[in-house]
């Protein structure tokens, strides 16, 4: 265990901390407030309830579609097994901080189980990751313009604006210069590898590996940018999983009565799953909690409210893949055993005398 690594898991554990410290200050008087309202349980929209749970599982949905659909026509394998893959790789996201790093990893090694190459598989889950981030990104700006519109304008708002306007210039950029000049993203990564001393934790490659990579990258992603269809299908299916999330959360917190209007829940949305990325606790428990409630009190929505409807989303959100995600799981291990006793059977057979 490196210095370095003890050093960057210390201030992980310490920020972790002081984010939960500040959260709760911010949610306990919420809790409290809410934990009155419960005996007004019985007035709960339960068909809400109903709406939330399947809006989440449309959203999973959602996410294996793209993952299916980037994967070329003639190497998919079943749909039914691209949602097993997906909903491991969610849930190991939801189970251990930087666990979309983790999840990602897992789900490319699982495409590979799968027979999909370990090229493709890599294109796939980066390019699921980045088109998610920047759909994420466009509707945080969506929210944030039609707020201005609206509510009227704030320094933080445009802000917000001109920074999520940046991040998604910046990945578009890498994505054309990774299609029309892979040459130059080459050397932009081996430049990084160096800069950031990356060595250290990756095996080293040889630049004419790097360059085979970067160039197969260019070519997957060429062919999808060369069929506009399927590009736009991609598109659709990413943006409906953040839109079923989005539409998870309303009707959570309709459940409850007295949500704030759609535009400012959607812009608390957007917040709140930026928050999620950040590399603090795993896929923001605690943390989106105690920022959203706060935000959503500001627009106006009643305390117990705003603590029981983000409560429930984030039972759908955040604790329903888990357990989806194991079942997921132990499929997978139990079909590894059932192959190896087949092979260990065929094996016998074939060397047993006759």
């Amino acid at each position: 265990m490196t210095k370095r690594w003890r050093v960057g898991r210390l201030l992980r554990w310490a920020l972790l901390v002081a984010t939960l410290t500040v959260a709760g200050f911010f949610l306990a008087p919420r809790v409290e407030e809410a934990l009155r309202s419960l005996g007004n349980l019985h007035r709960v929209g339960v068909w809400y309830l109903v709406i939330a749970f399947v809006a989440q599982a449309l959203s999973l949905l959602a996410f294996s579609v793209v993952t299916w659909s980037l994967i070329e026509p003639g190497n998919r394998p079943s749909f039914p097994r691209i949602i097993r893959v997906d909903l491991v790789t969610v849930a190991l996201s939801h189970a251990v901080p930087i666990g979309a790093a983790a999840g990602t990893a897992l789900g490319y090694e699982l495409l590979e189980e799968e027979g999909v190459s370990g090229v493709e598989s890599g294109f796939v889950k980066i390019t699921q990751t980045l088109l998610s981030s920047v759909l994420l990104q466009t509707l945080l700006g969506v929210s944030l313009a039609l707020e201005i519109v609206v509510y009227g304008q704030s320094a933080a708002t445009i802000g917000l604006v001109a920074a999520g306007t940046v991040i998604v210039a910046s990945v578009v950029t890498m994505a054309v210069l990774l299609g029309a000049r892979p040459d130059l993203i080459r050397r932009i990564v081996l430049w990084a590898r160096r800069v950031s001393k990356l060595s250290r934790w990756i095996p080293a490659a040889s630049e004419e590996r790097v360059g085979r990579v970067v160039d197969e990258l260019g070519k997957h992603l060429r062919s999808l940018i060369a069929t506009p269809a399927r590009l736009a299908w991609v598109a659709a299916w990413s943006l409906g999983n953040w839109l079923f999330d989005l539409a998870c959360l309303w009707a959570s917190m309709h459940a409850f009565r007295h949500p704030p209007g759609f535009i400012l829940l959607m812009a608390a949305f957007c917040l709140a799953q930026v928050v999620a990325a950040l590399p603090i606790s795993p896929a923001g428990l605690g943390v989106v909690e105690g920022a959203l409630v706060p935000v959503l009190t500001s627009f106006g929505t009643p305390g117990s409210t705003a603590v029981l409807g983000v409560l429930t989303w984030r039972l759908f959100n955040y604790w329903f893949p888990l357990p989806t995600g194991l079942i997921a799981y132990l499929s997978i291990v139990a079909e590894r055993r059932r192959r190896r006793r087949s092979a260990s059977s065929e094996v016998g057979a074939s060397v047993a005398p006759h």
